[in-house]
């Protein structure tokens, strides 16, 4: 009995470890991601780039750290199923547009931002909380906590979904604007572009507050 016992708990062990690593790896990617994402800003920042390069560099930000597609498809909301492929792909090119403007038009903010990490946190098998302070030396700002969710599927690059700054989800906060311009014109996707489109032009005008 003792024997079997023994065997018992080493074949446990055996399965145990595995997950451990797994886990542990999760972490690691997750909070690699992070601390390349803002090493990457803030190497951009202390460039002094200009409107074009900022434009470029943000572009590269999302694809080499954001789920972009998951994110797109997400803040489209439940209409994202019913709009068309060409639908689909028009949305996706100008809500890019508008992030990029965001970004050209509001760069000027990163330049007095800190950040500093604080903990990580597993959630199931998917996904992984990396969570931290964001500090502004102008004193403009108050202290912020940031919780960036990133995705771990097995087998695929660990990638940035959401940003959550003092518990408020970026991610669903555009879902909810989304969904609210598409109720307002009658369940019209292609509304939801064409709102998209004039604040893309509204923001690179100066009209978009």
């Amino acid at each position: 009995m003792i024997v079997l016992r023994r065997m018992l708990a080493v074949f446990l062990l055996t399965i145990a470890m595995p997950h451990m690593t797994m886990a542990e790896e999760r972490i690691d990617e997750s909070t690699e991601l992070v601390n390349r994402l803002v090493t990457h800003i803030q190497g951009l920042v202390n460039s002094n780039p200009d409107a074009m390069t900022i434009r470029a560099e943000t572009d590269a930000v999302i694809h080499q750290y954001f789920d972009y597609d998951l994110i797109a498809r997400f803040a489209a909301g439940n209409a994202w199923r019913s709009a068309s492929d060409d639908q689909r792909s028009r949305y996706k090119t100008v809500f890019r547009e508008v992030m990029l403007s965001l970004a050209e038009t509001q760069f000027d903010y990163f330049k007095t931002l800190e950040y500093k990490a604080k903990a990580v946190i597993p959630k199931g098998r998917k996904l992984v909380i990396v969570s931290g302070t964001i500090h502004d030396r102008s004193g403009q700002f108050p202290d912020a906590t940031v919780n960036w969710r990133v995705s771990t599927k097995p087998g695929k690059p660990a990638r940035i979904i959401d940003i959550e700054i003092e518990n408020i989800s970026m991610l669903i906060t555009q879902q909810q604007e989304h969904t609210a311009i598409i109720n307002q014109n009658g369940g019209s996707f292609e509304a939801l572009i064409e709102a998209l489109t004039e604040q893309a032009n509204d923001i690179r005008s100066g009209k978009f507050n």
